[in-house]
């Protein structure tokens, strides 16, 4: 892909991306609940919280996928088959995690208007993230954040509201890492923001891991992508029953399968290889990045895209 930078907008094949600020405005009530009266991101219910699957009332395309499965943890929207995926992956979890009191983060769905202006809006409030609870065994570090869908003009935006970082190199691993990805194959593309995030700039091809906002976005700053809805290379959907998840240098598997497991970088090189079960070990080998994790069992192959802290 081949982006052109127009003042505070860039634009691609499929998809174009502006940056402004906007007044952020907490919606805590008159939504949906998914995660308010438990702590959620814990492996004891990653496949009951962490997976929360096809909740847009309208569907979605962008560059010919179907979003329709919301992924709480890193905050971000995918396609069934999780080859394209747009938002935040700074894998955020919930602030009562390692700490006292129970759940601090509630997540709602809120959805306004009518067809064929409809609009879904997703809020993780007062969230923690894995880095800071990493370093110190309970978060301190918080942030706020909306993900806006709109039904008409195949635009979705990230909402920044007031956080509370006060060691971003080791909360986040010096780098957050926000945008899109399109997996095809063993490589991706796509678009990464990095450098200032009150003026970031692009990354688009080759999302290796040294790409990443050097800061997590302030108050009241949005980011929104406008995509197009049939444009870019569309790859057929093929649906297996294996079910994979990656969190906090582990592989999920649903059920007992076994297999084996391939880490390719941006470039589609292997840099890992190994056993693929529940609750595996992964990346424990590579820098901090973007990654494409393959998991092959008896059941079926899965693509998964992830992102690797240390």
């Amino acid at each position: 892909m081949f982006f052109m930078p127009v003042a505070d907008s860039l634009k691609a094949q499929g998809a174009q991306f502006t940056h402004d600020t906007v007044a952020y405005a907490n919606r805590l009530r008159g939504g949906e609940a998914i995660a308010n009266d438990s702590i959620w991101d814990t492996p004891s219910d990653e496949w009951d919280t962490l997976l929360y699957t096809k909740r847009l009332n309208f569907p979605f395309y962008a560059m010919g996928y179907n979003l329709d499965t919301f992924l709480l943890e890193d905050g971000y929207i995918s396609s069934t088959d999780g080859n394209f995926s747009v938002g935040n992956f700074s894998d955020l979890v919930d602030k009562g995690l390692g700490g006292r009191g129970g759940a601090k983060s509630p997540i709602s769905l809120h959805r306004f208007g009518s067809a064929p202006n409809r609009i879904v809006m997703l809020q993780w409030a007062n969230h923690g993230f894995y880095g800071d609870f990493d370093l110190r065994g309970q978060c301190s570090d918080s942030g706020n954040m909306q993900m806006w869908i709109y039904e008409t003009g195949g635009k979705i935006e990230l909402r920044f509201g007031k956080n509370y970082i006060r060691d971003f190199a080791s909360s986040m691993a010096d780098y957050t890492f926000i945008g899109y990805s399109v997996i095809d194959g063993a490589t991706y593309s796509g678009m990464v923001l990095e450098g200032n995030p009150n003026r970031p700039s692009t990354r688009t091809t080759d999302l290796d891991q040294s790409a990443g906002l050097m800061a997590y976005p302030p108050q009241s700053k949005r980011y929104t992508w406008t995509f197009d809805a049939s444009s870019g290379v569309k790859k057929t959907e093929k649906q297996s029953g294996l079910k994979v998840w990656y969190s906090q240098g582990l592989i999920y598997m649903k059920g007992n399968e076994t297999g084996t497991y391939e880490l390719y970088d941006g470039a589609g090189k292997c840099v890992e290889k190994g056993i693929a079960q529940n609750r595996a070990s992964v990346g424990q080998t590579v820098k901090p990045g973007l990654y494409l994790l393959r998991v092959n069992t008896a059941d079926g192959s899965a693509d998964v895209r992830i992102s690797v802290l240390h």
